[in-house]
């Protein structure tokens, strides 16, 4: 049975849905392959653990994505996301990776 969450803790993961979704909106609207965010965290060594994962639908649009160096792009929204919600991520680079897999992989 998994531990319940603090209030802290449900605060911190509502902060990083709310940011991941305004990116997820944003770079929708931009780009087709492009199929949403997702993370892992381990709340005790939060910011720190966070590593957010954007997914695209194939390995072809991944490497246009890389080409087009929408690594940065998501890097920068999502780190300015996180900022507006009060998360200071130190070197965003190390926690945002494009993706073909899914949450489910």
């Amino acid at each position: 049975m998994a531990k319940k969450l603090s209030v802290v803790q449900v605060k911190q993961q509502a902060n990083v849905l709310k940011s991941l979704e305004a990116v997820e909106q944003a770079a929708a609207a931009l780009y087709a392959d492009f199929v949403g965010c997702w993370f892992s965290m381990e709340f005790e060594n939060f910011p720190g653990s966070l590593l957010v994962r954007c997914q695209f639908n194939s390995e072809t649009a991944l490497a246009a994505a890389l080409e087009q160096k929408l690594d940065l792009y998501f890097q920068k929204q999502i780190h300015k996301q996180l900022f507006k919600c009060g998360i200071l991520i130190k070197d965003i680079k190390k926690h945002v990776v494009l993706t073909t897999l899914s949450a489910d992989d």
